[in-house]
């Protein structure tokens, strides 16, 4: 007995938690279809997409289609039907074979579009590399205006501000012809800061008129700080997605406290020898608590790793410092030129090496980040961003922040095992949020 086939059929239907719109322009960009070619396909009430697919390309096609957000369903053909695979109407007419085997047709075979490409294998690994589309004037726009409203309003607009800037920035970072989305509130964001303006008043307060008070607001300020590290982390993962799936955290409390408090302390006390340790601790659980959906981010790095950045940073610390002695000795006015120059040094290296130990060191799933940060490049970047910024007196700064973006895209990339829209369709089962909503209480944007 023959092998049933299956036809992949889509009714027009959105699943929930998408818009139309959006939905629509990721179908055209994941199958490489016109604006003309889309309004087809979503314009009909029931539409066969794909005809005499086996089970496991049928399950690959639904995995990416459900993953951009569209209801989609197979329907079972027994026997497999012999005409060529064709994406058409179901109401239409049949058409005549089509020139390609995958092509969209409409109403007798009039208008055929581009063909839709065969799912990829499961097992197929390519190299994706992330894409930066902004620019820095149409950013600065937003920053003024940011800027502007944020001085009229005393501040309040400062987390309408947050979110505008951030969607810009999501919306045009892309993976896989795919952007990010920022789906945070910003009344949630105001709501976290006037709470943390009305502490930092009462500490201030208290420091000036009863400075014991003072102590024990600031003593409790570090006693809270894992919780605020750990609600900002949720707030902000669970407010960024891909391809209609959020991000999430899931770092516990207690963990925190060790990991933000307890390896740092242990560091101050042995003259620094645990700082390092402190930090591959942090990465570990910020990392290793994070996920796409329900998959789990995984950090392989070592310690060792770290304490080959702190040597090497101080290396540098040490023969900046050596080189301004002794070059202070004949030329006075030039020493704090050097200082400076060792410092950015020091701030670029140390930049390189952890994002390229972070990312090179991540994974999710059978997917894996990678990163090629050099050092001459970024700190070529970082020179001239301080340069530009410090002589425009800060109005450079927009396109400071969409040259380190680009950057950052650029030289950062993942090595993608199967098919990416049928990995996010996977995640779509609904995950835990639990401290999301009110994760941000004090707008901890902690840029990792």
């Amino acid at each position: 007995m023959a092998e049933a086939s299956y036809a992949l059929v889509f009714q027009g239907d959105i699943l929930a938690g998408f818009e139309r719109e959006q939905v629509m322009q990721r179908f055209g960009e994941l199958f490489g279809l016109t604006a003309e070619d889309v309004d087809k396909v979503f314009g009909h009430p029931r539409v066969v997409l794909k005809r005499n697919l086996d089970r496991a390309r049928a399950d690959a096609y639904l995995g990416q289609l459900t993953g951009i957000g569209m209801a989609v369903s197979l329907d079972a053909l027994h026997p497999p039907a012999a005409r060529p695979l064709a994406l058409e109407p179901q109401a239409a007419a049949e058409a005549p074979a089509a020139p390609q085997p995958e092509a969209i047709s409409q109403g007798g075979g009039a208008g055929a579009a581009t063909a839709i490409p065969a799912a990829r294998a499961a097992d197929e690994r390519r190299e994706l590399g992330f894409e930066f589309t902004g620019n820095g004037f149409e950013f600065f726009r937003i920053w003024i205006v940011n800027l502007l409203l944020g001085i009229v309003t005393l501040g309040i607009y400062s987390a309408w501000a947050k979110v505008r800037t951030q969607r810009y920035f999501y919306g045009n970072a892309r993976l896989d012809g795919t952007s990010f989305e920022y789906l945070a509130d910003p009344l949630k964001i105001l709501k976290g800061r006037l709470i943390a303006f009305a502490m930092l008043v009462i500490y201030m307060l208290a420091d000036q008129f009863v400075p014991l008070l003072g102590v024990v607001l600031m003593l409790f300020f570090f006693a809270i700080f894992p919780w605020i590290m750990v609600r900002g982390l949720a707030f902000r993962n669970h407010n960024s997605a891909w391809r209609g799936v959020r991000f999430g955290f899931d770092g516990r409390i207690g963990e925190a406290y060790k990991v933000f408090l307890l390896w740092p302390l242990l560091g101050l006390l042995t003259a620094g020898i645990l700082f390092p340790y402190a930090m591959y601790r942090q990465q570990q659980f910020v990392i290793g608590n994070s996920r796409y959906g329900v998959e789990p981010f995984r950090f392989g790095g070592e310690a060792s790793n770290f304490y080959l950045i702190a040597l090497a940073v101080i290396g540098v610390g040490f023969g900046g410092g050596l080189l301004m002695g002794l070059v202070s000795v004949v030329l006075p006015l030039v020493g704090p030129f050097i200082m400076i120059a060792t410092y950015l040094l020091i701030f670029a290296l140390s930049t390189v090496m952890m994002t390229n130990l972070r990312f090179n060191n991540t994974t999710l799933g059978s997917h894996a980040l990678q990163a090629d940060y050099r050092l001459g490049t970024y700190a070529l970047l970082m020179l001239t961003n301080t340069l530009a910024i410090g002589l425009t007196l800060g109005l450079f700064y927009p396109w400071a922040k969409v040259r380190t973006a680009r950057y950052a895209a650029q030289h950062i990339g993942l090595a993608a095992d199967g098919d990416l829209g049928e990995f996010a369709a996977a995640q779509r089962d609904e995950v835990s949020a639990v401290g999301g909503e009110i994760g941000d209480v004090f707008d901890v944007d902690l840029g990792i």
